[in-house]
C-alpha cells in the first residue's frame, strides 16, 4: 500500500514539474523573441563601470546609493576556472566579462557573463545560468534584459545620472512602455 502512494505521490510531482518547466522554457523563448533586436551587443563594451539606475519591475527595497558594477573582460581560461567541476562548455573564443557590485546587504556579488551572439549567458553556478539580452540606447545608456527571469530589466548608466534624465531614457524605450518600473537609488537632483 506504501508503494502505491510513493508512486502516485511521483506521478503527480512529475505531472505537475513537467509543463511548468516546459512553460518555462516556453515563456524564455518567447522573452527573447520579443526582446532581440537583430543586434549583436559586444559584451566588451561594458567594460569599467556602470551604475544600475532603474529595474524593471520595480525592486521592493531601496538603497542610499545606486549600485555600481564593474565590468572586465577575463580570459576564457579564467572562467573556466570557475566552473569548479561544473559540466559546462563555454563556447571557444567566446567573450567572457566578470560583474561585481555590493548587494544592498553589503555583501560582494561577482557573475560572469559570456556570448557572441545576440543572446548572452549569465553563469552564477552550474545550475543557475539565465539567458540575457542586452541593448544599447546610446553612449551612457544600455538595457538588461533577463529573460529567464520573465524579462527582468536594468538600465546601466556609465554615470550617476538626474531622475529627469533617466525619467526620460525610460520613456523613449517604446518596448518598455506599459511595464511598471522604478529607480531604487537616490538619482542627482537635476
Amino acid at each position: 500500500m506504501q508503494e502505491k502512494r510513493n508512486i502516485i505521490l511521483l506521478l503527480y510531482i512529475v505531472t505537475i514539474s513537467g509543463p511548468s518547466s516546459a512553460r518555462n522554457l516556453g515563456s524564455i523563448e518567447h522573452c527573447i523573441d520579443y526582446y532581440k533586436t537583430g543586434m549583436n551587443f559586444d559584451l566588451a563594451t561594458l567594460q569599467g563601470e556602470h551604475y544600475a539606475v532603474y529595474f524593471w519591475p520595480p525592486n521592493q527595497r531601496d538603497r542610499d546609493t545606486c549600485a555600481v558594477i564593474n565590468y572586465k573582460k577575463l580570459p576564457q581560461h579564467e572562467f573556466e576556472n570557475t566552473l569548479n567541476g561544473c559540466n559546462y562548455t563555454l563556447p571557444s573564443n567566446s567573450t567572457v566579462i566578470q560583474a561585481t557590485y555590493v548587494n544592498n546587504v553589503g555583501k560582494n556579488i561577482t557573475l560572469l557573463y559570456h556570448g557572441d551572439e545576440e543572446v548572452k549567458y549569465l553563469y552564477r553556478s552550474c545550475n543557475r545560468i539565465s539567458r540575457y539580452i542586452y541593448i544599447r540606447l546610446n553612449d551612457n545608456y544600455v538595457l538588461g534584459i533577463n529573460c529567464s527571469v520573465g524579462g527582468r530589466g536594468v538600465l546601466l548608466s556609465k554615470n550617476l545620472p538626474s531622475d529627469i534624465e533617466v525619467q526620460s531614457i525610460v520613456k523613449s524605450i517604446d518596448f518598455m512602455g506599459g511595464r511598471e518600473g522604478a529607480s531604487d537609488c537616490k538619482l542627482r537632483p537635476f
